[in-house]
């Protein structure tokens, strides 16, 4: 019994998890238990027990043991960013433990949390998109509207909304304290402009209260892995308020925000005390949030028109090369290309900032010696912008400040440029301008910074000689000590003729004596034995011992020195944080700018007319070209170019027939993607364009099902249209293909038909529309004012079909499908089959015709009334 006692109490003494180390991962690991700890040891990252055992096959690195029982691995923390992007890339969090020493116990190294890594935290540059945004995005939802708020930690940029709530049939369910509602309303009220801000900013963590989670993962079951649980306080606009106020001491009035009570202010909340968590040990840089108006001087875009118009993405191959953006990136810097993104999702809604936009990219059109220069300049700026945010988070480097000098001299360069074009065209007086702080700073850098310093400091020379005497006398001492190390190997080798010895370093042992065991007997008296391995012994002796202490007190100073002229430099680069933004802004919407002029002078892009306010919506096109399309089409191949006049008073309703593959829907596209060219302030494909601006641009093309949020093709397709018939206006836009396919041919033809209507009537919205079609009895509807036809022209001829690709007025009165089966390689006796049901249907349908002729002898019917009689085939 006394044995089992005892073999108890020896089990306790060796428990492996009791150990001063274990304790202090433990402890750490309390703090952070749904995260994965790199436990900084030395010149590795070890993580631990089931930590270990969940990452080492994320991270491909090998599982181990501590004291043969504790799960351990372990990743080099110069290295640790791979395996970092790893864990992210799998939907992980990561707690950062940095050691340093414990004061109470200069022996024990201790270790400190200093950042938690998540998906919409993210800094360091190989785990972020240098051309897009990487957005935390928090929602507050309140009683009349849902409090958004978006921050970039890469960039800075900070700012939120309100999304008001959609009209409801029934009666509003308001919670007792009246400020919430209730959850199974959030689908009905915000369900449709959650998704579009959702797809719009492409949030890769998004923040909201715990009790709504569950909601939200139906709406956006997409976002499920991006979706972080908070306490629903934290979204409290009181709290958001407070939290403001600790952090920013600015006005909420100076900064937009409508009052103390919006939503949106519970959503800041949410994001500042999640930066907080994350971020426990150094607050990280960025901007006080400002508060932008839902409607304001920019178009709103929904989810399907960026899809449907490929704005950024292309929809079937991924990626943005074969989008309107891919199309137009020809800019040069990170920040430009940012801008890019961010213009073609928030089109501009005012004339004269359109116009502005218009003015540079001609300016920069017409003087293409410039222009090369401008894009030359440019591509030596840099992304201070996340390097901003790198520092604020102590995780600046070296070579940011050689970067920041470089972006300033490039600046100033643009800004000769900018006077130099300003001499023809005004709107380039202010087009950069380089505060001189900026400049005093590059030229502080310039005098301090060496040309190339190392990726991290320590990795070399950082410092120029001269700045620092005791710098200096240290420096001279590490190149001298390489010397005397060498020096007294050669000398020992010869006092002890001893030819294999050796002298080493390592960051354990410092410096030693290395002797194989063949000759370690042969070692003088005056060694003392330090470590005995496998082959060989290892020594020290007076003089290395002598030699050591000068060089490691060498190494302390160039170490503390530098680290004490870097934090210096920081402190001004994070003191300057304001101009450097400001700077940045200037340089991307340049960058933006000689992109846009670029892609006109490459493509023979023509700057578009913008109408006055108030007049009534038109759009006027000559020989206009889809800009995707045209970029990427075989060498030798030319677009074929289409003309369009549509006019609110006269002809506001295109119904377009005609075959499969004739290009109806690139043509309905181009005229979407040049509407939203021309408000972004671009030139656009064409010989010719005279437009109104749009207040919005809505598309429903293609058949697609959700099965995810249990929607079905047709669902979808009627969600998408009833969409557009509840919102458009006399200023809108409208593009739709393919209505009422989705279902069964007369129930589909009937709401087609309904929809036209709708859109057509002289007392409605009337907007303009693009409505192309294969049911062909809609071109009766041209009867009705405001509505005509156009058709894809095609060409027969010995038995041939040729589409030409060319619009032109009228209506087609055959879909040529068979022809396009046979040219997708259908079975020849599956084609036959098909031409004799064809005839059969087309006889059949005339022969009724020529009855009903013979039975009615009536006065004109009404298009309603001929669709009736009217023996579908379809």
């Amino acid at each position: 019994m006394a044995r089992n006692s005892d073999k108890s109490v020896a089990g306790v003494e060796n428990d492996p998890l009791d150990t001063p180390f274990m304790r202090q991962f433990l402890d750490l690991k309390r703090q952070v238990p749904d995260a994965i700890l790199f436990f900084r040891m030395g010149d590795f990252y070890e993580l631990f027990l089931e930590d270990a055992e969940e990452a080492a096959p994320l991270m491909d690195v090998a599982l181990t043991k501590r004291q043969s029982s504790v799960p351990m691995c372990g990743v080099p923390y110069h290295s640790a960013e791979i395996y970092i992007a790893r864990l992210i890339g799998a939907g992980k969090r990561v707690a950062i433990a940095e050691q340093e020493n414990d004061p109470a116990n200069p022996k024990l190294m201790r270790r400190r949390l200093r950042r938690i890594i998540t998906p919409g935290t993210v800094l360091e540059e190989s785990l972020l998109d240098g051309a897009g945004h990487s957005y935390l995005m928090a929602l507050a939802p309140g009683a009349r509207s849902l409090g958004l708020a978006l921050a970039d930690v890469s960039t800075g940029d900070f700012f939120s909304f309100d999304l008001p709530a959609a009209a409801l049939s029934g009666p509003e369910e308001v919670a007792r304290d009246g400020a919430r509602i209730d959850e199974t309303l959030l689908e009905s009220r915000y369900g449709a402009a959650l998704r579009d801000a959702y797809y719009k900013y492409a949030p890769r963590e998004i923040l909201a209260p715990s009790d709504y989670a569950r909601e939200l993962t139906a709406l956006l079951p997409e976002a499920r892995a991006a979706l972080a649980p908070c306490e629903p306080w934290k979204a409290s606009p009181t709290e958001g308020a407070r939290q403001m106020a600790t952090r920013f001491g600015q006005n909420l009035k100076g900064l937009g925000y409508p009052s103390e009570k919006t939503p949106a202010l519970g959503a800041v909340g949410l994001v500042l005390h999640y930066l907080a968590k994350n971020f426990p040990d150094q607050i990280v840089a960025i901007g006080a949030p400002t508060y932008r108006e839902s409607a304001g001087a920019r178009m709103m875009l929904d989810e399907q028109t960026i899809r449907n118009l490929d704005l950024i993405q292309n929809q079937n191959e991924g990626g943005s090369s074969r989008s309107l953006y891919g199309c137009l990136d020809r800019c040069k810097t990170a920040t430009g290309k940012r801008f890019l993104k961010d213009a073609l999702l928030a089109p501009l809604l005012d004339r004269a900032a359109i116009f502005s936009r218009q003015e540079r990219v001609g300016a920069l059109l017409a003087r293409g010696a410039i222009r090369a220069r401008v894009a030359e300049a440019l591509g030596r700026v840099f992304d201070l912008e996340r390097a901003l945010a790198r520092m604020s988070a102590g995780r600046g480097a070296p070579r940011d400040f050689v970067h920041l000098r470089a972006t300033v001299e490039a600046a100033g360069e643009l800004a000769t440029l900018g006077r130099e074009l300003a001499r023809e065209q005004p709107a380039f007086v202010e087009w950069i301008e380089c505060a001189p702080e900026l400049r005093d700073l590059a030229e502080r850098i310039a005098r301090t910074v060496v040309e190339e310093p190392p990726a991290v400091l320590g990795g070399g020379a950082f410092l120029r000689p001269g700045l620092d005497a005791e710098l200096d006398r240290a420096r001279e001492a590490q190149e001298r000590g390489s010397k005397w190390i060498a020096d007294f190997e050669r000398a020992e080798r010869e006092r002890t003729g001893i030819s294999v010895l050796r002298v080493k370093y390592n960051k354990v042992y410092g410096y030693f004596i290395e002797i194989s065991k063949g000759q370690a007997d042969n070692a003088p008296a005056d060694y003392e034995r330090k470590q005995t391995l496998v082959g060989y012994e290892r020594f020290t002796s007076d003089k290395l011992a002598h030699l050591e202490t000068e060089l490691l007190a060498a190494d302390e100073t160039v170490a503390r020195v530098e680290e004490r002229w870097f934090r210096e430099l920081e402190a001004a680069v994070l003191g300057a944080g304001p101009h450097i933004k400001r700077l940045m802004t200037a340089l991307g919407e340049a960058d933006f700018l000689q992109s846009l002029a670029e892609i006109a002078a490459r493509r023979a892009w023509t700057r578009p007319e913008i109408s006055p306010e108030g007049a009534p919506a038109s759009f006027n096109l000559d020989e206009g070209r889809h800009p995707v399309v045209e970029e990427y089409l075989p060498t030798g191949q030319a677009f074929i170019p289409n003309s369009l006049r549509l006019h609110r008073d006269e002809r506001s309703f295109a119904v377009i027939t005609g075959p499969n593959m004739a290009g109806k829907s690139t043509y309905i596209r181009q005229i979407g993607l040049i509407q939203i060219l021309a408000q972004i302030g671009a030139f656009v494909p064409a010989q010719r364009c005279a437009l109104t601006l749009a207040d919005r641009v809505f598309t429903r093309i293609g058949a697609g099902d959700n099965l995810t949020r249990g929607e079905s093709t047709f669902f979808v397709e009627m969600l998408e249209t009833a969409r557009i018939l509840n919102q458009c206006s006399a200023q809108s836009l409208v593009i739709m293909d393919e209505v009422g396919r989705g279902t069964s041919t007369y129930d589909g033809i009937s709401l087609a038909w309904s929809i036209v209507e709708h859109l057509s009537e002289p007392e409605g919205a009337r907007p303009l529309t693009l409505f192309a079609t294969h049911y062909h009895e809609l071109t009766a509807l041209a009867e009705r004012d405001f509505v005509f036809n156009l058709t894809m022209d095609v060409e027969e001829a010995g038995g041939r079909v040729v589409f030409l690709h060319r619009v032109r007025d009228g209506a087609a009165d055959r879909s040529y499908g068979i022809h396009v089966a046979r040219l997708a390689g259908l079975p020849e006796a599956v084609l036959l089959r098909a031409e004799e049901k064809l005839a059969e249907l087309e006889k059949r349908h005339s022969e009724s015709r020529v009855e009903e002729s013979t039975k009615r002898k009536a006065p004109r019917r009404s298009a309603r009334e001929t669709l009736t009689d009217q023996t579908l085939l379809f």
